[in-house]
């Protein structure tokens, strides 16, 4: 599992980045708890898909997102 953080608001923000080696999964997690109850995926194969073919990185779009969805409240 991977993580960042960020704050927002006076209040601390853990964005975890999960694998199950099928699909990326994206969370934002306060005090240990689910942020907003929402959680962004991707398959794997969109990932490299996206990387080949696009040049995009889904996975930091998917934690811009998520970010996003936080500190746009």
């Amino acid at each position: 599992m991977n993580t960042q953080t960020f704050q927002h608001n006076g209040k601390d923000y853990e964005i975890r980045i999960i694998s199950d080696g099928q699909s990326v999964f994206v969370k934002v997690f306060t005090e240990g708890k689910p942020a907003n109850g929402i959680r962004y995926e991707a398959t794997l194969e969109t990932v490299h898909d996206a990387a080949t073919v696009a040049d995009l990185d889904v996975v930091k779009e998917l934690i811009k997102t998520a970010q996003s969805d936080i500190t746009k409240k």
